[in-house]
Parts: structure tokens; C-alpha cells; sequence
């Protein structure tokens, strides 16, 4: 039996866990456009921006580190291409909260040490999205990106580690985890839905991007 990697696993039922993981990543996106489309609030799909040329459902691997699961350099400058292009580029703000997994961490390079902090371009690494964002606005970021979190985890610290910033927007990147682990996706649809209902009752703008593809 053919065995794949999801970047902290191996699974033996290769066929299984792929139907699985699609289907998930795929019916919580439209979850996700859906409801932003309803609510008027800014959604960026990374899964169409980092999904490969010919499978546009499976990570394109000149972006991934190899792993199935993570971004590379040229992936981490791509989506924050993306959040830019889409909605930051033409976008009035001032302080910028970046709420995520590893995608928004940075991995496996970056310093967690430097978590909460704005991005600094002498200090920071340039393997996280909240990098590029700041160098190309010349606004603040603070990445908040948490590597292994899911959804659930995020709601959680929304409280303790974005509203202290007092952000005017607050980018929202997960659900890949929630893939990986099995979680139901009506439960993580509620953490999404209950991320951005926090940030619109604070007053902040969320800007929410899809999960992208896994590389299996």
C-alpha cells in the first residue's frame, strides 16, 4: 500500500485520505465564499492561486517545500501576492493582525520568537506572507500565525492575540489542519463563521483566504 506524507504524518490509506482531505478543503471553501460574498467581506482564494497549472486541486510543487502541506519562499511571496493583488494594493488601513497556521508563520525558517511583533524587514524573515504584505505597503503586519493550529485553536486566542493590537483588519488563513487531523466540517465551518463574526463585533475587517490545495 502506497504510504503519502502530509508534513507532520504518514498515512498508508493513501486513496481514503485523499478523497477525504479534497472533499473537506473543497466544501469548506465554498462555505467560506459563500458567506463572505453574503456578508460583503473580503475573501481571497488562495486555493485557486496555489493550486498547480495542470491540477489546479493539488499544490503546485514550484510553491511547496516538498512536504505536501507547506510553501516555499516563492509560495510564501505568492500568497501574499495574492491577499495583496486582491484586496491590501488599492485598501485604506493602518495595522494589519495576520491570523493563521504554519502557511502564515512562516515554516520551517521563521522565528515564533517574533510572533506579535510588527514585521521588521532588517529582523524578519522573508518566509512568511505578513513579510512581503509589509514590505510592499509599507504598513504594519503582525504575523499571529500559529504552526498546527487549527480553526478551533484560532478562535481561542482571537481574544489574546489579536485584539490587543487593536487592528483595523485582521487576515484569517486556516482550515488546512482541520484537513490533516479529520475534524468535522460542520465544527470547523462554525470556528471560521465564529473568526470572522469576532472581528466585524470588534469592528475589525476580516480578510479571509481559502485553504489552499494539499500536494497529494
Amino acid at each position: 500500500m502506497v504510504e503519502i506524507e502530509t508534513g507532520t504524518r504518514r498515512i498508508a490509506d493513501a486513496d481514503h485520505f485523499r478523497t477525504m482531505t479534497a472533499a473537506f478543503i473543497y466544501d469548506l471553501n465554498e462555505n467560506i465564499k459563500n458567506h463572505c460574498n453574503d456578508l460583503l467581506v473580503p475573501c481571497v482564494d488562495l486555493y485557486k492561486v496555489l493550486g498547480s497549472p495542470e491540477r489546479p486541486d493539488i499544490l503546485d510543487p514550484d510553491l511547496a517545500i516538498g512536504d505536501n502541506a507547506h510553501l516555499n519562499l516563492k509560495g510564501q511571496e505568492c500568497l501574499a501576492r495574492a491577499f495583496h493583488e486582491e484586496y491590501f494594493k488599492d485598501a485604506d488601513f493602518d495595522v494589519v493582525v495576520c491570523l493563521g497556521d504554519s502557511h502564515t508563520q512562516g515554516f520551517p525558517v521563521r522565528d515564533s520568537s517574533r510572533n506579535g511583533l510588527p514585521i521588521e524587514m532588517d529582523i524578519d524573515s522573508p518566509h512568511q506572507y505578513p513579510y512581503w504584505l509589509s514590505k510592499w505597503t509599507k504598513r504594519t503586519f503582525i504575523n499571529e500565525g500559529v504552526a498546527g493550529n487549527t480553526l478551533y485553536g484560532m478562535r481561542n486566542r482571537f481574544e489574546k492575540d489579536v485584539l490587543p493590537h487593536f487592528p483595523d483588519h485582521c487576515c484569517i488563513q486556516g482550515g488546512t489542519n482541520d484537513s490533516l487531523i479529520g475534524t468535522h466540517l460542520e465544527g470547523s465551518w462554525e470556528d471560521m463563521r465564529s473568526l470572522i463574526e469576532k472581528c466585524l463585533d470588534a469592528g475589525i475587517t476580516p480578510v479571509v483566504g481559502t485553504i489552499p490545495p494539499l500536494g497529494f
